[in-house]
């Protein structure tokens, strides 16, 4: 056995609480290691101090307080732990609510819905409803994108228009397919 091996051995040497064949190899190894032996004497020193001490007493009522104190901080644990749970409830049912809210009433809108900007932007058509598009064929949505190039009059009466056309992919799907792309390199 190296010194290694003896030196973590040696609390329960002293102990007696090796088996048999192992307690034999550290005394072996003992018997030709001074550093060993001096580590020993150290530990045994140690032992027989602790053993000389008198034995501590306890003041009457330290159990109770003991106990006191350990209900007292389960129940604690067990308030906050209703607190978190109750917390935890009520913010599951705020975000459902929300996205309830959102679903059935939409996003806020960028534009006013009163207000929109025809052909040019002198000509502003004010109303509290959504505009007529048949009637003012040169009214302009932002959030309705047509062709490039297009002349949104043209546009107005034809009826074999798909909607793929009218929808500037590069534009409305090309920065959000460049983010995933940029989160799925930097990631994988």
């Amino acid at each position: 056995m190296n010194c290694r091996g003896a030196s973590r051995r040696l609390s329960a040497y002293i102990d007696n609480d090796l088996s048999p064949g192992i307690k034999q190899s550290v005394e072996e190894h003992l018997q030709h290691c001074v550093s060993c032996k001096r580590k020993l004497a150290e530990f045994e020193a140690i032992v027989s101090a602790a053993h000389s001490l008198a034995p501590l007493s306890i003041k009457s009522g330290f159990e109770e307080r003991v106990l006191k104190a350990v209900h007292s901080r389960q129940e604690t644990h067990e308030v906050l732990s209703n607190l978190r749970y109750r917390l935890t409830l009520a913010g599951v049912a705020f975000m459902a609510t929300s996205a309830a809210i959102f679903f059935v009433v939409g996003p806020p809108s960028s534009v006013p819905l009163n207000s929109f900007a025809g052909a040019s932007d002198s000509s502003i058509i004010n109303s509290a409803q959504a505009p007529d598009f048949y009637a003012h064929p040169e009214t302009k949505v932002p959030s309705f994108p047509v062709p490039e190039g297009s002349n949104p009059g043209t546009l107005a009466g034809n009826e074999n228009l798909t909607p793929a056309e009218s929808i500037r992919t590069e534009q409305f799907y090309g920065p959000t397919l460049q983010k995933v792309n940029e989160n799925f390199n930097g990631k994988y």
